[in-house]
């Protein structure tokens, strides 16, 4: 959330409480009221917001990584099994096609490393007659291709995270905006008829209707401190 929301929507929380303390003076009046629930509901709705957009990308990474370091040490397995054969086979070529490290895959773009995987698996099923000697099996080739599929489904989740939040972030603006109408336009111009009737509440309500920047305040503290 942006700092000018941060800072805004603490003054709603603030506010909220002022008119929770004072619900008696202005239930009655129906259109503040109205105004007063309405708002509160865009609160909630800015709290559902900011949820969403402070998703985790991190651990979205994280499980890709996972995935990616599992699909490798598959690939590694048959990888090796087949680079046995061609050396028996004396088949150079062959050996070129699986010649790779744990670190080279590893690294590899997004992209190239889901299909070099799949090359790898693809020659093991061709050989797998021949395999057997060397230690792979059909159901080796099938936890490879198992590995294969969580990690390619994976490749596109920061990406489609980032979206989701940049989404949430356009809609914690147009709440806030939202937000900020109803009190400008509404409850403030209906607060004039409390000042006299209950000065408290009147006092207390244009207290929290200030916004203070936390950020414009810690540097006003740090100038203060300097001079």
């Amino acid at each position: 959330m942006k700092k000018k929301d941060e800072s805004k929507l603490s003054m709603f929380y603030a506010l909220l409480q002022v008119l929770a303390r004072h619900a008696a003076a202005w239930t009655g009046l129906v259109p503040f009221k109205n105004a007063r629930d309405e708002f509160e509901g865009y609160v909630t709705s800015l709290e559902d917001a900011t949820q969403t957009q402070e998703t985790s990308l991190k651990g979205v990474a994280l499980d890709k990584r996972f995935k990616k370091e599992k699909m490798v040490k598959k690939t590694m397995e048959v990888a090796r099994s087949i680079f046995a054969y061609a050396e028996d086979q004396g088949d150079v070529v062959l050996q070129a096609k699986v010649n790779y490290s744990p670190s080279a895959l590893l690294l590899a773009r997004d992209a190239v490393v889901g299909q070099t995987c799949q090359n790898i698996h693809d020659l093991g099923t061709t050989l797998l007659a021949s395999l057997g000697a060397y230690g792979l099996v059909a159901a080796d080739l099938t936890a490879q291709q198992n590995a294969i599929d969580a990690y390619v489904a994976t490749v596109g989740s920061p990406r489609a995270a980032l979206t989701v939040r940049k989404g949430a972030t356009a809609e914690i603006d147009a709440l806030v905006k939202d937000s900020m109408k109803i009190l400008t336009n509404r409850m403030d111009m209906m607060m004039a008829e409390f000042e006299e009737s209950h000065p408290e509440f009147f006092q207390e309500y244009f207290d929290a209707r200030m916004i203070v920047d936390s950020g414009s305040e810690k540097k006003k503290d740090d100038e203060a401190k300097a001079a």
